[in-house]
């Protein structure tokens, strides 16, 4: 199915601003009830429930990590946004460049402001080199929450 380019725009730029707030209640109102998610690291959830599930867990705790896009494309005959981005950890290396891991998004729109399937994909082998840096740099502090704290 087709869309007009400012249909998609309008769309991402709703999804950005719920990403940029933070805000994984409002951005998995996004979502249609049957769509799929794909991470590279907690690979693929399917229906509403678990992508938000996924959208909760995966994010908790990432408040000072940030995700600057560096480019978007729409296809219009296909309904999909591609989007550019890094994950970013908190702050800079001591030589002043960020500890960041570039990634891409490929969104299906499905219409009426929703996305159908959802795919973030990163390198995570990269992802760990960087975080094991972070750690190393911050005197074994890590840059999210500790998984085994209670």
């Amino acid at each position: 199915m087709s869309y007009g380019e400012d249909e998609l725009r309008d769309f991402y730029a709703r999804h950005r601003a719920l990403h940029e707030a933070g805000d994984w209640e409002g951005l998995g109102d996004l979502f249609t009830e049957d769509a799929s998610y794909l991470d590279s690291v907690y690979g693929w959830s399917h229906g509403l429930p678990a992508i938000r599930a996924f959208l909760k867990e995966s994010m908790t705790g990432l408040d000072d990590w940030e995700f600057p896009i560096s480019a978007v494309a729409y296809d219009t005959e296909h309904g999909v946004i591609l989007n550019h981005w890094a994950n970013r950890l908190p702050g800079t290396r001591p030589d002043g460049t960020y500890y960041d891991v570039p990634g891409a998004s490929v969104l299906t729109y499905a219409g009426d402001g929703k996305i159908s399937r959802q795919m973030d994909l990163f390198d995570t082998k990269w992802m760990m080199r960087e975080i094991k840096q972070w750690i190393a740099d911050h005197d074994g502090a890590l840059p999210y929450p500790d998984p085994n704290a209670a």
